[in-house]
């Protein structure tokens, strides 16, 4: 009997439209405005007949299944934000939004993770973030790992808040933080000594770039003595060989060495060979050029245009196109050639006329010996 009457009570609260205010889990603590007592038995043991009040809208509380209340600290720690306290003070109202269709007070409280949560005081909903279930300000704070820091102070080293200052005077070298400019360098995850473009870091050492050279990140040498070749240190100096491939070959002499566009290197002898389109082909350098993937020789009737060989005796080379007409005797004029002798002219590259009875102004063909007004 005594349930039935209860939940009788329950039902007409709701239809009434009263609020029901819903509590921080295992806090005590109301999630919307503090409840009022609109009747009851004061500390007298009076009886006081229960008040009529406004209707409010209502909110349901949260369901079992629904997301859970996450209440962050209500502020005053040092560099932490200042959150809405149900406990202290009347709360602001604001539209009400829904966080996986639970009702919420949008001016205190967001939707983090699934879960509703106290926002930080004054903060716009611009500049809201969520870090797992607590809203903080993307401003002035920042997330790591799941918690809240002051970026003003802070930063976020390898998933650890380092506090000896901001990103924009220290920067993370793994879960360290050391000065930017401040004379170091972040080798493999260890802070060392080294001014920035001077000094380099080859494994967890550093060297002074002017003067030594780095082998696949693990020694430093003197290019004045050794050189490094496919990651191993070669007993020969930089200034007078140089690697090619698997091979090592002098400077300044017949061998050349070609590279090719994935990353293939082959040497060849300039007194037989070329290096056309990072290919070796035969054909002497000294004395061809390239057209393509082969030779021409440098002086001769083959010439090359775009890639292809044409006979310069009965063809021209017109805007990357083989077109005949000899070169000499003709000229180009858009997709073909006009005769080098007569009385036909190109205007504005493309466009043929005569020039005993036409003229080109301004790239447009007018007829008549003057452009005229």
């Amino acid at each position: 009997m005594i349930a039935q009457s209860f939940l009788l009570s329950l039902l007409l609260l709701a239809v009434s439209g009263q609020q029901f205010p819903f509590r921080v889990p295992n806090s005590g603590q109301n999630f919307m405005q503090p409840a009022q007592v609109h009747g009851g038995v004061p500390a007298g043991g009076q009886l006081v007949a229960a008040q009529p009040v406004a209707a409010q809208p209502a909110v349901q509380p949260i369901p079992v299944q629904g997301p859970a209340l996450h209440m962050p600290a209500p502020g005053g720690q040092p560099g932490m934000p200042s959150y809405y306290n149900p406990a202290v003070g009347a709360l602001p109202k604001g539209p009400i939004k829904k966080c996986y269709g639970v009702d919420y007070n949008s001016a205190i409280a967001t939707c983090c993770g699934g879960s509703i949560t106290y926002r930080p005081i004054g903060v716009p909903e611009n500049l809201l973030s969520c870090c797992v279930t607590t809203a903080y300000n993307n401003m002035t704070h920042g997330c790591c790992m799941g918690r809240v820091f002051d970026a003003l102070t802070s930063q976020c080293c390898g998933g650890q808040v380092n506090t000896n200052g901001p990103a924009s005077m220290y920067q993370c070298c793994a879960d360290q933080a050391y000065q930017r400019g401040g004379g170091y360098l972040c080798c493999q995850g260890q802070v060392k000594n080294g001014i920035p473009g001077i000094d380099g870091c080859c494994g967890h050492e550093t060297y002074e770039m002017v003067k030594r050279a780095c082998c696949a990140n693990h020694t430093t040498y003197d290019p004045q003595d050794d050189m490094c070749c496919n990651g191993m240190m070669i007993g020969e100096p930089a200034t007078q060989f140089m690697c090619c491939g698997m091979d090592i070959i002098p400077r300044f002499q017949e061998l050349k060495c070609c590279k090719g566009n994935r990353g293939r290197a082959m040497k060849y002898d300039i007194n037989s060979e070329s290096c056309c389109g990072g290919f070796v082909v035969p054909g002497a350098e000294v004395s061809h050029t390239c057209c393509g993937r082969q030779t021409l020789p440098l002086w001769g009737t083959t010439r090359c245009c775009n890639g292809r060989t044409y006979g310069s005796t009965t063809h021209s080379c017109c805007n990357g196109m083989v077109v005949p007409g000899a070169e000499g005797a003709s000229i180009c004029c858009g997709d073909g050639t006009l005769p080098s002798m007569g009385t036909l002219r190109c205007c504005g590259n493309n466009t043929p006329y005569d020039m005993n009875q036409q003229t080109c102004c301004g790239g447009m063909v007018k007829e008549g010996l003057s452009c005229g007004i």
